[in-house]
């Protein structure tokens, strides 16, 4: 749609006649049974993507947080599009291809049972509905809520990994700085011993 009379803005949407607008209610409910409720999965416990990532994000892998970021979201898209109604609705082909990514990622995950890969493909879903709807601009303007979906993802093994480089980076720095101090320091691992006084530097 290009600028000028009869273009429709984001603030004018409720202006679309009444059968476009159910229209693009049964595609987002689409969606949304494709993502939450349909059982993708029949070897896991809970069945659909939602219920796995539900029962996933629990506080054993500290990743209770992820139960969130749903109710977020809709916060976040307000915050993203709040200062934009005059943003004229241009609707976008290019969106297609974001949605096939996502659509790919979310078969693969389905063959391959690794519901993480459907959770990756969140985001372009979004951006790809966004910039088929409603044009580049506005999907620009959509990127940090979309890409927000990612703190769903569990991986237990990340804080792990945080964690250890973030302990002997701090070692490393320590003893460096001390020697560069002129302090007699010996470093094993993480430890750091000062006149015979072992110490754990950044130990949790």
């Amino acid at each position: 749609m290009k600028d000028g009379e009869g273009a429709i803005t984001l603030g004018e949407l409720n202006k679309l006649p009444i059968a476009v607008r159910v229209g693009l209610g049964v595609v987002f409910a689409l969606i949304l049974v494709i993502y939450v409720f349909y059982p993708a999965y029949p070897t896991v416990h809970v069945k659909s993507l939602g219920g796995w990532t539900w029962v996933a994000c629990h506080s054993v892998n500290s990743f209770l947080h992820g139960r969130l970021v749903p109710l977020i979201f809709p916060w976040l898209v307000w915050w993203a599009l709040k200062d934009r109604k005059g943003e004229v609705v241009k609707p976008s082909y290019w969106g297609l291809v974001w949605i096939g990514v996502a659509l790919l990622l979310f078969f693969a995950s389905v063959r391959a049972v690794q519901p993480r890969w459907a959770l990756f493909g969140v985001p372009f879903m979004v951006l790809g509905v966004t910039q088929y709807l409603l044009g580049k601009r506005v999907a620009l303007a959509m990127i940090f809520p979309a890409f927000f979906w990612w703190f769903m993802i569990p991986l237990p093994w990340l804080r792990s990994v945080v964690e250890g480089n973030w302990q002997m980076g701090v070692t490393v720095t320590t003893f460096e700085v001390g020697k560069l101090l002129g302090m007699d320091l010996i470093r094993e691992g993480g430890t750091i011993t000062v006149n015979e006084v072992h110490v754990n530097i950044g130990e949790t």
